[in-house]
């Protein structure tokens, strides 16, 4: 499945409950939109890496985000067919929201969740080493990575890779030096110390350090789904 995801900036001076309310109402401009199959606002609550990670090893990217917007298609026809409709346009001109920052994913479920809300979320943007190829990435990400994940970090009540296949920027085709994110990932928990043992667990260590060999850098995020 095709998952487009928006990465929202709150322009400075705009208040929370404003940003909202101008989110609150790209989400009526997509219920207009035909062709996608769920659309879904993800808040930022929190900016903080899992204690198990280690900044050291894993920095932060200079990507901010205060919030993510994930919106999904059956296949790229239907994507690409829905991504210019007038709906989309009005998403892409946001102004009042600050330069609207865009991926479009390839997505693959790892470890499928029954219930996404009312669950502990976090999503992660990842960027490769200037010496991985895109190709490198997808096969050390999505086949290699994707078949430890499951036995190594205990508790994952789901896992989703999104592997970005394009990118824009005010609805602008970008170059991967523009806008270097090469995967963006949702984890679910029960709840924060759940999420903490998993990646501090003795069996982490195995799926922590294979991603050394193909990710510079993650920057995670805590989630409120809407």
């Amino acid at each position: 499945m095709i998952a487009r995801i928006d990465l929202f900036n709150k322009k400075d001076g705009v208040s929370f409950d404003t940003f909202r309310k101008h989110l609150n109402d790209h989400k009526v401009n997509m219920s207009q939109m035909s062709g996608f199959q769920k659309y879904e606002q993800n808040y930022v609550v929190e900016s903080t890496q899992p204690s198990g990670l280690g900044n050291k090893d894993y920095p932060r990217s200079s990507e901010k985000v205060d919030a993510f917007s994930k919106i999904w298609f059956d296949d790229q026809s239907s994507a690409e067919k829905a991504l210019s409709s007038n709906a989309i346009n009005a998403l892409n001109n946001t102004d009042d929201l600050g330069k609207l920052k865009s991926v479009v994913t390839k997505q693959n479920i790892v470890i499928p969740t029954a219930q996404e809300k009312g669950i502990y979320k976090m999503m992660q943007i990842l960027r490769r080493p200037a010496d991985v190829s895109p190709e490198k990435f997808e096969y050390e990400w999505c086949k290699v990575h994707a078949e430890m994940v499951p036995h190594t970090l205990p508790g994952a009540l789901g896992y989703t890779q999104n592997l970005v296949i394009n990118r824009s920027i005010s609805g602008k085709f970008v170059p991967h030096e523009e806008l270097p994110i090469d995967g963006i990932v949702e984890f679910w928990f029960k709840d924060k110390e759940s999420m903490d043992a998993a990646f501090s667990a003795p069996t982490a260590i195995k799926a922590i350090d294979h991603a050394r060999v193909f990710i510079d850098t993650i920057s995670t995020f805590t989630i409120e789904s809407k």
